[in-house]
């Protein structure tokens, strides 16, 4: 409801109706005073009409710089509230991610304790001792008759005995040569 107020601006009176309180109609009077009183300390030559216009042009040109500021910050919250969204949805994607990675661990550990046989309790036996020999298995033809030859050599010989090595064949120019008999697959250029 519109009121009717007798204000004092830079001791001029004035007369105004406004359907703001008598608190906030008092406070903008005293912003308004002020600003007008040190306009007219910082320029004594001004009248206090031109002091009004200046304070007028100064507000108004804070309101559009306010407005401006405003339009700029709708645009950012507009841009983070597509932004918001867009992570939004990621993260419902790799929260369902997720939970299909739990549910496959699940499985996979239910698959490891039945593979390991695991007891009753859910305790995991101790794995089994490895034996004590190590054999290793020939990867080629050439290895597995080496393998042959050292295990019947280990088999035939004495340790007092020594059985002269077969001679190495020749090699021609250019031809790659084999490191020992047990490196079937490192092998090099020779430049002779």
């Amino acid at each position: 409801m519109k009121q009717k107020y007798m204000i004092t601006v830079a001791d001029m009176e004035l007369s105004i109706v406004s359907d703001a309180t008598p608190e906030e109609v008092e406070n903008v009077v005293g912003i308004l005073d002020r600003r007008m009183r040190d306009i007219n300390l910082k320029s004594p030559h001004c009248t206090k009409n031109e002091a009004a216009i200046l304070c007028a042009l100064s507000y108004c040109s804070e309101r559009i710089s306010m407005q401006e500021s405003y339009k700029k910050m709708e645009s950012e919250a507009f841009r983070y509230a597509a932004e918001n969204e867009r992570l939004r949805k990621t993260i419902e994607k790799l929260q369902a991610e997720t939970e299909s990675l739990k549910g496959d661990i699940t499985v996979m550990r239910s698959l490891l304790d039945r593979a390991m046989g695991a007891n009753a309790d859910g305790t995991i036996p101790p794995a089994p001792e490895a034996p004590s020999t190590y054999v290793p298995k020939p990867f080629s033809k050439a290895n597995a008759a080496a393998s042959e030859q050292i295990s019947a050599f280990d088999e035939t010989s004495d340790a007092s005995t020594d059985t002269p090595l077969p001679e190495a064949k020749p090699r021609a120019n250019g031809e790659k040569s084999r490191v020992g008999n047990m490196f079937d697959l490192l092998t090099f250029n020779d430049k002779v």
